[in-house]
């Protein structure tokens, strides 16, 4: 039989568009969660040693292109300073973002170090220069629906009848470049609530981390990247992605991503998906003082559903805080007594539905800050892994702590008569501190 040579050649060609097309549509989108727990280290750390860390300086070292990240600072981690050096020095294209307050200063000590090592280094300062400009010789009209709390000098907040207030008087110091995102090579993104530092990377807070490759979302964070970095739009300047729907299905879990403050994150994505809890919210939080949450989850509790919140020691004592609001309305809430900090923005909603990124549940996270927020929607897989997470940090906590809250640098939370930080930001340390010398 003689081969037709047209014909044969029109089969291989047909064959390698087939394994060509299949092997594009077995290279599936994918997301994991990195969680650490605040069980796991006596102390801060500056040594990369643990997953939330080694995943980041993995990522770093793998990059063969490109790598943006927008951070809020860092604090002892060299190794993630060096391996973004070495990045640099080996081609990688690196471009960076960080924090900088109104007076031009940065919350964590070796910010500067990213700046005077890095050759693309930018932050939001001049933005905050504009803001204080717009706030100049505005005068704040305090509400009188409600009773001001004792000894309180910040604005009044009027909530249910309840009023709240900070104890200090808030000044305008700048909105906050708060993300900690890394996007390499325009397809892999590390984000969540991590900063780069000793007690975040380091180890000693609880923390949790998604670890993306897609290049679709890879693309949008890019957009926000560089509308920071490029354009210098930061905060209430941002001009793009607003009200933009960014979502991607991934082996039938959804995958939805919202930036702050122009994204609407609490109205387009936590708020509905606590609305339509059937079973159990858990979340896991540094500050909640958001007024529509608290009330959504109340009205959830309402309605048969199991709430649990974990919240961290300091943000208790802040004036505007929701906890004892949901308390009084029967949510179970433990105030964490760990040494380390409850630093996660994360909820797992009926096991299979979660939130995850760097936005405390604030109406400054919401409004005014730069904040990236990821919702998966209908992923069991991931829904046990945090669901089972937050279990074993609610047991960590003694019960007790569930009317009470206990003092963030005590002889009651953990290690922290002895980690050598400040952790209630009193300016005292440790063995100096009043609460860790009582017996």
């Amino acid at each position: 039989m003689k081969l037709n040579v047209g014909n044969h050649k029109k089969l291989i060609i047909l064959s390698f568009l087939f394994f060509f097309i299949t092997g594009l549509s077995q290279a599936k989108d994918t997301i994991k969660l990195i969680t650490n727990s605040p069980s796991n280290n006596s102390g801060p750390s500056k040594d990369c040693n643990v997953e939330i860390c080694t995943s980041l300086l993995e990522l770093i070292n793998s990059a063969n292109k490109t790598i943006d990240f927008a951070i809020y600072g860092l604090r002892g981690q060299n190794e993630i300073l060096q391996a973004l050096i070495k990045a640099e020095k080996r081609g990688v294209i690196v471009r960076g973002i960080t924090d900088k307050t109104l007076e031009g200063k940065s919350y964590y000590t070796d910010t500067h170090l990213i700046a005077e090592n890095l050759k693309n280094v930018r932050d939001d300062h001049k933005v905050d220069i504009k803001r204080a400009e717009y706030y100049e010789g505005r005068i704040y009209n305090e509400s009188q629906q409600c009773e001001r709390p004792v000894n309180t000098k910040g604005p009044l907040q009027c909530f249910e009848g309840k009023g709240y207030a900070s104890k200090e008087e808030i000044i305008f110091n700048g909105d906050i470049m708060h993300n900690k995102f890394f996007i390499v090579d325009g397809r892999y993104v590390w984000t969540g609530s991590a900063n780069i530092s000793d007690t975040g990377i380091g180890g000693y807070n609880a923390n949790i981390v998604a670890y993306i490759d897609s290049p679709f979302l890879a693309n949008y964070y890019t957009v926000e990247f560089e509308q920071m970095f490029v354009d210098g739009n930061y905060h209430k300047t941002k001009k793009k992605l607003k009200k933009k729907d960014i979502s991607i299905i991934l082996d039938e879990t959804e995958v939805s991503l919202f930036f702050s403050p122009q994204g609407y994150a609490v109205t387009k994505g936590i708020l509905p998906l606590i609305k339509e809890a059937k079973e159990t919210i858990n979340v896991s939080i540094f500050f909640l003082t958001h007024n529509k949450i608290s009330k959504a989850l109340v009205d959830a509790k309402e309605r048969g559903v199991k709430v649990r919140v974990i919240l961290d020691a300091t943000a208790a004592t802040n004036g505007y805080s929701k906890h004892n609001y949901l308390r009084e309305n029967g949510i179970d809430v433990k105030v964490e007594s760990w040494g380390g900090k409850m630093h996660m923005k994360a909820a797992v909603i009926d096991k299979r539905h979660i939130i995850v990124g760097s936005m405390n549940w604030t109406l400054a996270g919401e409004k005014k800050n730069d904040e990236n927020t990821i919702l998966i929607n209908n992923s069991p897989e991931l829904g046990d892994q945090l669901f089972l997470f937050f279990e074993k940090m609610w047991n960590s906590i003694p019960d007790s702590y569930l009317q009470k809250d206990p003092f963030p640098e005590s002889i009651e939370s953990g290690t922290s008569c002895y980690d050598l930080i400040d952790n209630d930001f009193d300016d005292i340390i440790d063995a100096s501190e009043k609460e860790c010398l009582k017996t």
